[in-house]
């Protein structure tokens, strides 16, 4: 292992430890004084939620299918990194939003028997957990061959791996992924507007509404594709490769997304401020425009995270160069992550409890941390399985001899 792996791994840990005092703190007797969050004035979801939907809404099944189901061959080299950010993200999102509630033992209810079939939130869980299932075999069948391959490996725990996955024996592996993946992609776009529907069905006036679902899915789109490109880059960096072709892909699908997600954007706050539209509406748009969120609106959701990136990828002098293309991406998740945050919090600044407005929103030390580690925890799953499976084939040294 080199030495920059090794800061790498201990400065990882270090900061998922991190993470894991700030979600001890948060349901025990804290070091300093904080408000449970579930009983906070008005504010029941704060930061982990918004966390929670930056994880689990993310398009990378959608992405991967664009290779794998329906032909697109310049993404077929990336398909298992798409795959495997797939199914860190949900897991580490449902890990979030699992202890993120107050009682934490309370989340295994929704799975043995307490469940409400009436209630929204409850068919999101079931749809994100058959989602990460699907997920799971799609990247089992898809890999099976090249698990095959892995079993001549010199390294003993890749080998070991490789071995214990391919005890059964299946013939046509990927045409099987092929199904499964199918399957998977349609839960992930029911799983992601669901989510939105979550949110639409609230009375609160910024939320409530048909068209949140379908951003959800657009917004999963640009979300999945940026953190992609990263990935891939950055992975490609670390080994020495280059897939140029399926960056450039993902640069005009993010590029697409990006536009008609400004355009959306767009016309969302003009219909909800127009002079004739509700009063609870004006002042819901007016929070973000003018109020207490127009700086992470204006310079956070559509400058950084729209306006810079489409200038970036759509010029071609900037969109052919995989440098900014990378710089492109980073800026449409910072964009992202604030326009959870925003959606979340500010969302629920017009809620009013016996005539009281919400107060603003503050966040919390400990929930910087848990993000943090929550984070952390899914940049180290993805080294980790990244290091074990067979993403590039290995093979003996006599073999490759």
């Amino acid at each position: 292992m080199k030495w920059s792996e090794i800061v790498f791994v201990i400065t990882s840990l270090v900061l998922v430890l991190i993470g894991a005092l700030g979600v001890f703190q948060i349901h025990t007797k804290p070091i300093m004084p904080i408000q449970p969050f579930e009983v906070a004035l008005g504010m029941p979801w704060r930061l982990l939620v918004a966390l929670y939907v930056f994880f689990v809404v993310n398009g990378f099944c959608v992405i991967a299918s664009l290779g794998e189901i329906f032909g697109v061959s310049k993404l077929e080299p990336i398909i298992k990194d798409l795959l495997l950010m797939a199914i860190i993200t949900i897991l580490v999102g449902l890990t979030t939003i699992g202890l993120e509630i107050e009682q934490t033992q309370r989340a295994v209810y929704a799975l043995i028997g307490h469940v409400n079939p009436h209630s929204v939130m409850f068919w999101m869980i079931m749809f994100y957990v058959l989602e990460l299932i699907f997920l799971v075999v799609e990247a089992w069948l898809y890999l099976y061959d090249d698990l095959i391959e892995q079993r001549k490996s010199d390294n003993v725990v890749k080998r070991l791996i490789a071995i214990i996955l391919t005890i059964p024996k299946i013939e046509n592996s990927k045409e099987f992924a092929k199904a499964i993946g199918f399957i998977a992609v349609v839960t992930s776009i029911i799983a992601i507007s669901n989510l939105g529907a979550l949110f639409s069905v609230n009375y609160l006036p910024f939320w409530h509404g048909p068209f949140l679902p379908i951003y959800f899915v657009l917004s999963a789109m640009i979300s999945g594709t940026a953190l992609a490109i990263i990935g891939v880059v950055v992975t490609d960096y670390a080994r020495g490769n280059k897939r140029y072709e399926a960056v450039q892909t993902l640069r005009i699908v993010l590029g697409a997304s990006l536009s008609i997600a400004l355009l959306f954007t767009a016309w969302n706050y003009i219909i909800k401020a127009y002079p004739t539209s509700t009063l609870l509406s004006r002042e819901a748009t007016e929070v973000f425009v003018f109020g207490s969120y127009a700086f992470n609106f204006w310079f956070f959701e559509v400058t950084i995270g729209l306006i810079i990136p489409i200038t970036l990828l759509a010029v071609p002098r900037f969109g052919r160069d995989i440098r900014c293309v990378f710089v492109a991406s980073i800026l449409t998740v910072v964009g992202v992550f604030f326009s959870r945050f925003d959606l979340i919090t500010g969302g629920q600044l017009l809620k009013t409890i016996s005539g009281l407005r919400v107060p603003a929103f503050e966040v919390h030390p400990f929930e910087i941390m848990a993000t943090i580690g929550f984070l952390s925890l899914a940049v180290f799953l993805y080294y980790i399985c990244y290091k074990l499976l067979p993403m590039e084939v290995e093979v003996s040294r006599e073999e490759s001899s």
